[in-house]
Order: C-alpha cells, then structure tokens, then sequence
C-alpha cells in the first residue's frame, strides 16, 4: 500500500497506543498462570494478534473484547508436538519459542516476511536439554527436547529476547537455575521482563545483569492487567512536534522502564520544548541544535532519532549502529538510503551515524522496506518537508500501531 502524505505540521493531542513489548510478554506469562486474566490495552497491532494467536495454538482460551482480553490458560495439554507461526514478530518467536519447549517435545516455528530473512538464536538451548534444528539459524526452526531447569550460560550481545525467553519460563520449571550472560545489550528490556514478572508474582535475582538466578516452582498469579502506552510508537509523535509544531501525548508511564523513554533525554539534548506531567508529555517546536546520543540499549529509536538529527543545526553523531542490522530491515542502510531521497546526508561510520542536519528538505518517493519503524521515520518528515511524501509499504505500520496514520491525521493540520 502506497501513502500520500502532504506537508503537515503537528497541532494537537492523542492517547499513546499499548506496548506491544509489554503485551507479548503479558500473554507469555498469562498462558502459564493456569487461571483467568484479564489483560487491558489494544490487541490490533499484528505482533499482538501473532502472540495471541499463538497462545490459542497452546490450547488457552481467549475472549476478545472491545478494549480488554480474557486469558484463560489450562495445563491440560495431550499433544507432544506443536507448529506455530509467528509472522514477523521476533520478539513472539524467541520467547514462546522457549515458553513451548517447556510444555511440548517438539516445537517447530514458521514465520513469514521480512522474519525469514532475520538470525534466530536457539542454540544455547542445548545446554538445558533441547536441540535446535535450523538453516543457518534462519526460519523455519525445529526445537527438539523439553526444557530442563539448570545452568545454561548465553551470548548477550546479540539481544535480550533469548533471556527473556529464559526467564519467562524457567520460574515454571520444577528446579532452580542459573542464568549467566556476557555482554548483555537491551538491558531495560530484562528489566521490562523482570518487573512484569514480579507483577505476576515471580521473582528473579539479577546480579548486575551478569548472572541471573532463578528459584523454580513458582507459581504465575494474575487476574487483571494494564497494558502501559507505548513509548515507541510515541516517540515519533514527539519528534514530529519537536519539529513542526505542537503535540501532547496522553496515556504515557513516566516511570516506564520501556527503553524507548530515552526519547525524552534525546529532545532534551537538543533543546526541545518538553513539559512531563504525570501520565502524559507536551512537546512544542523550538530552536534545536545538534546532539551526540548512544542508542545502543535502545535501537529501536534510531529512526525517529534520525528524523529529529535531520531537522537540527549541525551533524548529530548516533552510536549503536551494529545493533540495527538484524531488524526488519538493515536500518542504518535503509535509514541512509531513504532519507538521502529528502535531501538527508547520513554517514555510517564503523558502529556511528552522523546525520547532518538540513533545511532544504524535499519530498519524495520513499519505501519503508516493510519495517514499521522506517516508515513512521518517513511520515513524520512529511511535516517539515516543501511537498508530499509518497511511501511504498506504508501498511507495515500495523506490526506495531495499527493507528498510527488515524492518529497521525487527528494531530496533523496542514501548512
């Protein structure tokens, strides 16, 4: 699907859409807590929907309402074997992929788009009992073996779903293990793991994200949850009014341990108007100059940080570039190559972006590369440049916020 997006400029307010990070592990847990839960946020986005359709897969029952699901999970599996797919959801395929290995003897997980071109990691497993059978770590994978509780030492550097994974589902087991990590990367994501887990009664031991200890036979307790927004899908909306306007965005958890909150340190650097109230940030255009930012814990921000780089005086340098490569698309090269179309010069050097800022900035034909965080980046510019952008596969928006151009048009008033 093509997007037509006429220059525009940010007028206005909106509620932030549910984390979808927070929803996939919520369901996670919920299909081990053998009760009922009610789970409150919006479940339309597609990463959602593949959580929750692999939850059903499982055997759990849920009951979809307006605002609201009903998780009810049983532990009365017969079957050996399970086939899940889990479309284009990263996160959906690492941590259920080692929830099923605790439940089934055989686990194996297609997906579709740009998740077959992705590494999966399952290797590691093999040291708690489970084999993993792949292409060259590549879609579809087979997992042999059931999970067994222990010691099981993992790379870190590659990302923080595996653990997650891990620590979602060994509380389940019936013994106690041990976790140890070597440089571990994404680390509010294991915090965003650890705390919904102690909201579900399950603690972890986390001893300076080296080595986590976990006690077994811990018992899953839920009966209602909240969603928090999603810091994410906000930080696009907050740069577009850092640039073009005005926006307040509601719904926001200021205490977030979402690693994307670091939007804020961001704007601050350089010189954004930010007011912070309780549950909700007002952004307003200003002056704004360059900035230098590590976003190697928080990579998902890099294309909404380079569309803010584009806009201030000066060359922003942006460190974390190797962390981008195994996304739904290579988003530095992808980055580079669609924003030089608006008139943005991005360098890449070994693991640092430089963006120069610019004030000649065109419109164009632009394609988001079937990632969603690319072609939010690209509809934002559209508020600063002189014509209209047009963006081909604009619909891979609704992996992560199904509502994102509605919302875009409720806050978006033309020049």
């Amino acid at each position: 699907m093509d997007k037509f997006i006429h220059p525009f400029k940010y007028n206005g307010q909106i509620y932030a859409n549910s984390s979808k990070s927070y929803f996939q592990r919520v369901l996670a847990i919920a299909s081990l807590s053998n009760s009922s839960c009610k789970v409150f946020g919006d479940p339309k986005n597609d990463d959602v929907k593949t959580a929750i359709n692999i939850c059903k897969k499982i055997g759990v029952e849920i009951i979809e309402k307006e605002n609201y699901i009903i998780v009810n999970s049983s532990f009365n599996i017969k079957k050996t074997s399970i086939n899940i797919n889990s479309g284009e959801s990263g996160l959906s395929t690492r941590i259920f992929g080692v929830l099923l290995t605790s439940m089934f003897n055989s686990s194996n997980i297609v997906g579709y788009g740009t998740l077959n071109k992705r590494d999966i990691f399952f290797s590691e497993l093999e040291q708690l009992g489970v084999i993993c059978k792949s292409n060259n770590n590549k879609l579809p994978i087979s997992l042999v073996g059931r999970l067994k509780s222990g010691i099981i030492t993992i790379d870190g550097t590659k990302g923080s779903q595996l653990l997650s994974g891990l620590l979602l589902t060994l509380p389940f087991l019936k013994g106690d293990s041990i976790i140890k990590v070597k440089g571990l990367v994404s680390k509010p994501y294991v915090l965003m793991t650890i705390q919904v887990l102690k909201d579900f009664g399950v603690f972890i031991a986390n001893n300076s994200f080296e080595e986590f200890v976990i006690k077994g036979n811990q018992q899953y307790q839920c009966h209602e949850y909240s969603v928090e927004g999603d810091w994410s899908g906000a930080a696009f909306h907050l740069v577009g009014a850092a640039i073009s306007g005005s926006v307040l965005v509601k719904g926001l958890n200021l205490t977030s341990l979402q690693a994307d909150i670091k939007i804020l340190d961001v704007l601050e650097l350089c010189g954004a108007h930010i007011v912070q109230k309780s549950t909700s940030v007002l952004v307003k255009k200003n002056k704004l100059q360059a900035f230098n930012y590590d976003a190697t814990d928080c990579p998902d921000l890099f294309p909404p940080i380079v569309a803010l780089a584009a806009c201030c005086k000066g060359n922003s340098f942006i460190s974390g570039v190797g962390r981008l490569e195994n996304k739904e698309s290579n988003r530095a090269v992808v980055l580079q190559s669609e924003f030089k179309k608006l008139g943005v010069k991005i360098l890449i050097l070994d693991d640092i972006m430089i963006v120069h800022g610019t004030k000649k900035l065109i419109g164009a034909n632009v394609n988001s590369h079937k990632d969603h965080r690319i072609a939010m980046a690209l509809s934002v510019m559209a508020s600063v440049t002189n014509e209209k952008i047009t963006i081909e596969s604009a619909e891979a928006v609704n992996k992560s916020y199904s509502n994102f151009y509605s919302d875009l048009e409720l806050i978006g008033a033309n020049k």
